[in-house]
């Protein structure tokens, strides 16, 4: 009998250790809390950076795959806008109307013909934009199938006498023009609105679909696009610099593109 007082004193436990218990518990229960809600801001904000950081490499990579092919001594910049010639295509050609205007010469192959339509660009620089006669560009131009001696025949639209000869006796088919341009924190693509001799601007470009498409947003620079020209080293580089921002994220875009194309 006298050992039953002390079994029901174990069994117990006094107010103050429940108070401590609570207090331990509530304790655990905030840090938990907090480390939760830590992880989730942190995850979140990762996937957030990681979306913004995959949307400024899509506008490098595009930018970067065009000007790469763009036509020698094309490009160029104008404020937040930047324009080139892109290239369909390149052969060597056999003859050539440089001393007088002619409407076709002969070519080796072009393999594969571009589709639509293209121009001949024959030692390009920056008087191509002028479509002047003598002039390194030509009116539209058709290819013929191989002939004898597996040559082709170019024919132009109209008579055209080329500037120059180029120094390796090679030429380009050639598309419209295409710029690019940062217009209220947007990345514009625009296309089909021919050659003019002085670079257009966002006023003058045409101003909807499927002209004018939409590359990125929230976009900001000062110098968003540089040219050096080619020098006896090296092609032509074309400079990018952008930076993207969305809520509290910012990723900036540097980087340099190197002119594939030599004339």
């Amino acid at each position: 009998m006298p050992a039953a007082p002390a079994a029901r004193r174990a069994t117990g436990f006094t107010v103050v250790e429940l108070v401590t218990v609570i207090v331990i518990l509530g304790v655990l229960a905030a840090g938990t809390v907090a480390f939760i809600g830590d992880s989730s801001r942190g995850f979140a904000s990762t996937v957030a950076r990681s979306e913004l950081a995959g949307e400024a490499r899509f506008v490098t990579e595009r930018l970067t795959r065009e000007l790469r092919n763009a036509l020698p001594g094309s490009v160029r910049v104008s404020g937040a806008c930047i324009e080139f010639v892109p290239v369909a295509a390149a052969s060597r050609y056999v003859t050539l109307p440089v001393a007088t205007a002619a409407s076709s010469f002969r070519s080796v192959p072009v393999d594969p013909v571009p589709a639509g339509t293209v121009r001949v660009a024959v030692h390009p620089g920056a008087a191509g934009y002028a479509l002047a006669s003598p002039g390194p560009i030509s009116p539209p131009a058709t290819l013929s199938a191989p002939g004898a001696g597996n040559e082709v025949t170019v024919t132009l639209a109209g008579p055209h006498r080329f500037a120059s000869h180029s120094p390796t006796g090679r030429y380009f088919l050639v598309r419209d023009p295409v710029s690019y341009c940062i217009v209220g924190g947007a990345l514009y693509r625009y296309r089909n609105y021919g050659f003019a001799a002085a670079q257009p601007g966002p006023a003058t470009l045409p101003a909807g679909l499927p002209d004018r498409s939409l590359v990125a947003e929230s976009l900001t620079s000062a110098t968003p696009f540089t040219v050096s020209g080619a020098t006896l080293t090296r092609n032509a580089v074309v400079g990018i610099d952008l930076t993207m921002t969305r809520d509290d994220d910012r990723v900036r875009l540097e980087h340099l593109v190197q002119v594939r194309n030599v004339p």
